[in-house]
């Protein structure tokens, strides 16, 4: 049996798809469960060699993850193209805000493109507290001894460099016991 729909019965189930789709996508976007405590950030036993990734700024600034050395800190990649880190960052902004200039979080981008450019993304957004670090994706990967890297993700680094705890995909920086969770995380080691 062959039924036969006319253009606007076509249209109305084409839009009415749409919309379902759209509602569908936003409920997902929005759900909290999605993002990881600060608190999974939980450390266990020292790994891999130190931490000495160099980071890259606008007009040359560079920082090397080596001079952190003597305090804990958590080491955030993202990427100016990756749509979850695009979701996260402004709470990650406004968390590192909270924070103050005792942040102990450095956030950097990795495969995308100059610093000035990711300065510009930054500044599009509206992110005024997350530094525009870059650093080379096959340094960071030589780091991790790994050919493959999830972002977004944070890693928390110990006072000698080791890494302790990864959490991969974005993480809850919004929640009410966030500042809390990290300063228990960081007391932890």
């Amino acid at each position: 049996m062959v039924v036969t729909i006319g253009r606007r019965g076509f249209i109305a189930g084409v839009g009415g798809l749409s919309v379902a789709a759209g509602l569908s996508g936003a409920a997902w976007a929005g759900k909290e469960e999605n993002l990881r405590s600060v608190r999974s950030l939980a450390p266990g036993k020292p790994q891999l060699e130190p931490v000495a990734l160099q980071l890259i700024g606008p007009a040359g600034a560079t920082q090397s993850l080596a001079s952190m050395r003597g305090k804990p800190f958590l080491l955030h990649v993202w990427a100016t193209w990756c749509g979850p880190c695009k979701q996260e960052l402004p709470k990650l902004d406004a968390f590192c805000a909270s924070l103050g200039t005792d942040c102990p979080i450095i956030p950097a981008a990795v495969a995308s493109a100059t610093p000035e450019k990711v300065a510009s993304f930054l500044d599009a957004a509206a992110l005024k507290h997350i530094p525009a670090w870059t650093m080379d994706k096959a340094a960071y990967k030589a780091w991790l001894k790994t050919s493959d890297v999830a972002i977004p993700v944070t890693y928390l680094i110990d006072s000698s460099g080791h890494l302790r705890a990864a959490a991969e995909g974005g993480v809850n920086w919004s929640a009410p016991d966030a500042a809390r969770q990290l300063h228990d995380v960081l007391a932890g080691i």
